[in-house]
């Protein structure tokens, strides 16, 4: 009895910890107006003339409520749920070392798969089980294959365990068959997929290893850290690496609460074989966006999805805004694909908490994409037709750094998760800069919506 009564109060106290970010949010979109009016008429000395039209007093009401309670009610479950996850307890005693079957797919290269090879025997090194690596040259038209095999004789005398081999498609025949060609070939108990443009930390095998045989996942992904390739000082980069602490590190990981992932990321994935096997036999890969596609299948058939914090790998990240654009209209057509065609089911009819993640990624990034739009449009005729602009324009001097250290929190928390630190290489000091990369998201989302409406599901684009 007592068990029952420490957990039904754990339980409780659980419910309570989500709920205080939207009390929070509550208090804040009720008072916070009340103090900034007392703060504009204390320090500014200045009292509002005129009286507000219903349309103008509703449509502020609308952005500053829903802008209230995405960054500071939902955004804080999300951080609540990513902690409980990081805090879960997990069991940890590996009875068995399966072997594990490295797949690369790689098209044009060879610039990166040195370095890919490389951080896959050292991972590999210090796993107590057996591996093999095999890269899966998709018809590049570089020298991927030649150097691919020079790196793979090189890193097998140094590590001698290890064993690798490269294979070569006569054609480029895209990722997902890349895979499954390396999956054909391959001998692994499981299966880890690292794209080519990526190198995983070395001690990301291990932890992926024991948290899927211990606890019973079919899949687990890890942290993705976005880099150059080099001193990481790019200014595209450093902001998706903000944005991928936010959404791998927090939300990412408070998905793994339930085993909900949604993505098991192309840069950092471990399969069980089997269970990939009968995926890609059973499903014709049709998306852009493979990696989403094959996790939304294993979720179709219930199976679990887990998350590793300590697990982690770099990947190399769009540096200039053209190949950033062409990689966010690739995913978020891929995703419109995935959800409102080949997995129109998991949206529509199934009750999951995978349904319920994704009508929020459906409202509050797709939907959020076009009220961000109308924000913006509707921001100059809010103000033109204020029925006092002088007070207004003050207002915003008390609204707009409100509005900026709620982000700050929330990045540092972000980043805390990502990296151990919140002020993780500065990074905290981007955020002013981080609306640009919100901006360029948001017209890519709002151009693959159209394009997909007018039947373009996202192609592959490597820009010259």
């Amino acid at each position: 009895m007592p068990s029952k009564v420490s957990s039904s109060s754990r339980s409780r106290l659980i419910y309570l910890a989500f709920l205080l970010p939207f009390i929070l949010a509550y208090l804040s979109w009720q008072y916070f107006p009340q103090f900034a009016l007392w703060l504009i008429q204390t320090i500014f000395r200045h009292e509002t003339r005129g009286q507000a039209q219903p349309v103008w007093y509703l449509t502020v009401r609308f952005f500053y409520t829903w802008y209230t309670f995405s960054a500071i009610g939902l955004a804080g479950a999300w951080a609540i749920a990513a902690a409980l996850a990081r805090k879960k307890k997990h069991k940890t005693e590996r009875l068995f070392c399966p072997l594990v079957s490295f797949i690369v797919p790689a098209y044009n290269e060879q610039r990166n798969i040195p370095r890919c090879i490389a951080s896959i025997f050292k991972c590999a090194d210090k796993y107590d089980g057996l591996c093999e690596i095999i890269v899966v040259d998709d018809g590049s038209t570089d020298y991927t294959y030649e150097i691919a095999l020079s790196a793979m004789a090189m890193n097998t005398r140094k590590y001698p365990r290890v064993r690798g081999k490269v294979v070569r498609h006569t054609a480029n025949a895209g990722k997902a068959q890349a895979v499954e060609t390396g999956l054909a070939k391959s001998m692994g108990d499981l299966i880890a997929v690292v794209d080519a443009d990526s190198w995983w930390h070395p001690n990301t095998l291990v932890a992926l290893v024991d948290h899927m045989i211990v606890n019973g996942r079919k899949a687990v992904t890890g942290y993705v850290h976005p880099s150059d390739g080099d001193d990481d000082t790019n200014m595209y980069v450093l902001l998706q690496q903000l944005e991928y602490s936010q959404g791998l590190a927090t939300q990412r990981c408070a998905q793994s609460l339930g085993d909900n992932v949604l993505v098991v990321s192309g840069a950092i994935g471990l399969y069980e074989a089997e269970t990939l096997r009968d995926t890609l036999a059973r499903r014709n890969i049709r998306s852009v966006t493979e990696d989403l596609e094959i996790t939304l299948e294993l979720h179709a058939k219930g199976q679990k999805v887990g998350y590793v914090s300590v697990a982690s790998s770099s990947s190399v990240a769009p540096s200039t805004l053209r190949m950033l654009w062409n990689q966010r209209q690739r995913w978020f057509m891929g995703w419109l694909h995935n959800n409102f065609k080949i997995h129109r089911h998991l949206l529509l009819s199934e009750r999951s908490w995978t349904t319920f993640l994704l009508w929020h990624c459906l409202i509050f990034e797709y939907v959020g994409a076009f009220i961000d739009v109308a924000a913006l449009v509707a921001f100059p005729l809010i103000f033109w037709f204020a029925p006092d602009r002088l007070f207004f324009a003050v207002g915003l001097l008390v609204f707009v750094p409100y509005g900026f250290l709620i982000g700050v929190i929330n990045q540092a928390i972000a980043l805390k998760f990502a990296y151990g630190k919140a002020t993780y290489r500065s990074l905290l000091s981007y955020t002013p800069y981080y609306p640009v990369l919100r901006l360029i998201n948001i017209l890519a989302r709002l151009s693959s919506s159209l394009r997909y409406l007018f039947g373009n599901n996202g192609s592959w684009h490597r820009p010259a």
